[in-house]
């Protein structure tokens, strides 16, 4: 028998029971579905997770930040002190690989600007130009902070967007306007760039929006009355010497810090490989639930072959007894199977676009877009056609093994 014709035969039996059918290839759409949404989710999610790390710096990034004290130095911390400005002039005299420094003072994530009677509440930092690179921001309008600001101790101000829209509304420009921040006078010189990235309302970068930065010196002059740093960011030359850099960085503030082990460095590979890690857990456990559904599947259609078998022995019998070979009753049963997984296989990755975008529709203020790869659909369904194969072998070579004289004398 041929192949077409196996198909067209495959076909019939599949329209005579066409409820049966539906309800054998449901698992099949189910797992493919639930495979291909998986796939697009987590590619969006990867993709927002690599536009994050770029966007705060990219892996030659390394970050200093505080760490508690051991408890063996517990009787020494009154000898600790805040990170400075020498600990940037240690950096830069024993590590010559270090392309860029950014110290920063944080006034505080809800610090209120205002203009008028207008009043908006984002985070203040005191900076230099390094954090530019640092933390990949760009200027839209005007200009960034330079040295001289720095060392006139000038009272100006750069803004991200929503301090600028919200005070001097969409289409106003606020440069060579004036805000009080803190109650402090400052002219704006500058406007970043404004960056968006997520679903519809998600904007996963907004905290890059809501910052302004005035100069480092100014906010030691003007708010902290001291010359302490809350945050040291440095960007290493070399990305494959960022764990080597990471930790002679860290041997260095230790000495500077009294041998207090105060301080820790953090690089964006450590944020790579946790979310590696985390994706990888989320995979396998969507995995499973879809590989359930795939068996389930698998199983309902291997029921529906041996349901089929068992109605059509007595045609069985007469195909034999005419000259059907065991592989010709083989390769039919195996086509019937592979048909119902194909069609489920289609219908599923229907359902999967369908279903990304449902999802996508009700909660898009809380989730990453999805990225849909035809390779990845084309996986999904190469794994029902598989599905398919396995658990029609079963009922395939049962029915190949019949006896025609016993199948002839079914009833």
């Amino acid at each position: 028998m041929s192949l077409l014709h196996g198909i067209m035969v495959g076909c019939k039996e599949m329209w005579a029971h066409k409820m049966r059918s539906f309800l054998t290839m449901l698992g099949v759409i189910l797992g493919v579905a639930a495979l291909g949404a998986m796939f697009a989710f987590m590619e969006g999610m990867i993709a927002d997770m690599q536009k994050f790390i770029r966007e705060t710096g990219g892996v030659e990034r390394v970050t200093c930040s505080s760490d508690q004290i051991p408890e063996d130095q517990l009787a020494f911390s009154s000898l600790n002190r805040q990170r400075r400005m020498k600990d940037i002039a240690a950096l830069k005299s024993n590590i010559p690989d270090i392309d860029e420094y950014s110290p920063e003072v944080s006034l505080g994530r809800d610090y209120p600007v205002q203009h008028l009677n207008k009043t908006v509440r984002v985070e203040v930092r005191g900076v230099t130009m390094g954090e530019l690179a640092l933390r990949n921001y760009e200027v839209e309008k005007g200009r960034f902070i330079c040295d001289l600001d720095r060392v006139n101790r000038q009272r100006v101000c750069v803004l991200g967007t929503y301090a600028s829209d919200e005070l001097f509304g969409s289409y106003g420009d606020p440069l060579g306007r004036t805000v009080r921040i803190g109650g402090k006078n400052f002219k704006v010189i500058g406007v970043l760039k404004h960056y968006q990235a997520g679903n519809g309302g998600f904007n996963f970068m907004s905290w890059k929006n809501r910052i302004v930065f005035i100069p480092l010196e100014t906010t030691w002059m003007v708010f902290t009355h001291n010359k302490d740093i809350t945050a040291l960011d440095i960007q290493v030359k070399d990305t494959a010497k960022v764990a080597a850099i990471s930790q002679l960085a860290q041997q260095v503030l230790f000495h500077t810090h009294r041998h207090i082990s105060c301080l820790q460095m953090r690089t964006n590979e450590e944020m790579v490989e946790n979310f590696s890690s985390r994706t990888a857990a989320f995979n396998i456990t969507l995995g499973i639930v879809a590989s359930i559904s795939m068996l389930v599947g698998g199983i309902g259609i291997m029921n529906i072959m041996l349901a089929s078998i068992n109605e059509r022995i007595r045609e069985i019998g007469i195909r034999k007894a005419i000259g059907a070979r065991n592989i010709d009753i083989l390769s039919q049963v195996i086509v019937e199977a592979v048909l119902l997984s194909i069609l489920g296989g289609v219908l599923g990755v229907g359902v999967s676009l369908l279903l990304t975008k449902f999802i996508t529709f009700f909660v898009k203020e809380n989730l990453s877009t999805p990225i849909v790869k035809p390779e990845q659909l084309l996986f999904a369904f190469s794994v029902s056609v598989v599905v398919g194969i396995i658990f029609g072998i079963f009922p395939a070579f049962k029915a190949s093994q019949l006896d025609p004289i016993e199948a002839l004398r079914h009833e």
